[in-house]
């Protein structure tokens, strides 16, 4: 699997070092984010990468409201960054049981999570985003959730973030997710 490196002002650069020249023949690469690569930084790889806002019908909202954000300064005290985990949950008991598989993108205070709902867009915008691991939980076993290193590709990472920000940001499309 190629791994392509998302950089902080929005550019997709391959192994080589080079900004890659096809940006969706690298959707299932495994991606790396780089050092303080931001909310902002995904914004702009959306703006860089247009064929990209096609991928969520959150992006395009999800752009105009980053739009009139300030230009800079978009940080809250309250968060010490936002990670995207995958979740891998059994579900289904009592009745027929099933595995459920998603990435969310989660505010966070050190080790304790936070809800991304209870903060403006504006204090979110030049936060550190980073990639986390899994978590697989059984039956909604909250206690005892087993975590594994993880590897998330270009499509993961674009749907994860666009997903909770439309369910969380912009709630007259909530519905439209299958």
């Amino acid at each position: 699997m190629n791994t392509v490196s998302l950089a902080r002002n929005g550019i997709i650069v391959s192994e080589s070092g080079a900004e890659v020249a096809t940006p969706l023949a690298v959707l299932a690469a495994k991606v790396r984010l780089e050092d303080r690569y931001t909310l902002r930084s995904f914004a702009s790889m959306m703006c860089r990468y247009p064929d990209f806002q096609a991928l969520s019908v959150f992006i395009p909202p999800l752009l105009d409201e980053c739009a009139r954000c300030p230009e800079s300064g978009c940080v809250t005290d309250m968060l010490t960054h936002m990670e995207l985990v995958r979740r891998v949950e059994m579900v289904g008991f009592p009745g027929e049981p099933r595995f459920s598989f998603l990435c969310t993108l989660a505010g966070r205070y050190n080790d304790a999570e936070q809800e991304l709902r209870l903060f403006q867009l504006e204090s979110l915008l030049d936060m550190p985003v980073k990639l986390g691991l899994l978590k697989h939980s059984v039956f909604g076993d909250s206690v005892n959730i087993m975590e594994f290193e993880t590897d998330y590709t270009l499509f993961e990472f674009i749907e994860g973030v666009a997903w909770e920000f439309g369910f969380q940001r912009i709630p007259e499309h909530c519905s439209i997710r299958g």
